[in-house]
């Protein structure tokens, strides 16, 4: 996959969250929190648990001039040290998959917990994933559970970007 379609997906789902000038929660260090503050004015902490990543990352935000806007801090998504409704809005952008299978739905609620008007879950398609991570030792999220699971706790809408499935969950409108 190039990278030019993940920035792509990345700004559609930046515009399906509706981030403008909104604390954001980014799960999975990446590209993400960086488009997020220089075309939305978001403040955004990006967890993850590779510090290598985070480091990358934090690289390339300073090489961008956002740095100041953008936290990165090591945590674990299953269980993350944040208040509930700490953020406006959560984010969680083709990292599902990188969760081992027994503890994606404690993301998923730990995801709801600490967002407040809304959280997006963004996976790639069988398709998406196989051209991504073919051969590799992931498994890719089940996503008619996970759509089941998000109707199951409320308003959710679903998107299909590129080779992604989006699922945009409202709770505070």
């Amino acid at each position: 996959m190039n990278e030019v379609r993940h920035g792509e997906e990345r700004k559609a789902v930046l515009s399906l969250a509706d981030v403008d000038e909104k604390e954001v929660l980014d799960i999975g260090a990446g590209p993400l929190a960086i488009m997020a503050v220089q075309d939305y004015d978001c403040f955004v902490t990006s967890i993850d648990l590779d510090t290598d990543k985070l480091a990358e990352f934090e690289g390339l935000a300073a090489d961008a001039g956002v740095a100041e806007k953008i936290s990165f801090e090591v945590a674990d998504a299953s269980d993350l040290p944040y208040c509930d409704d700490a953020f406006d809005i959560g984010i969680c952008f083709g990292a599902l998959h990188h969760v081992p299978v027994e503890r994606r739905e404690q993301v998923i609620s730990e995801l709801a917990r600490v967002s407040y008007e809304r959280f997006v879950i963004a996976e790639f398609t069988p398709e998406g994933f196989a051209e991504l991570h073919g051969g590799e030792a992931f498994t890719p999220v089940d996503l008619t559970k996970l759509e089941g699971l998000l109707k199951g706790m409320g308003d959710v809408s679903v998107h299909q970007v590129g080779k992604m499935a989006v699922y945009v969950f409202e709770k505070n409108r």
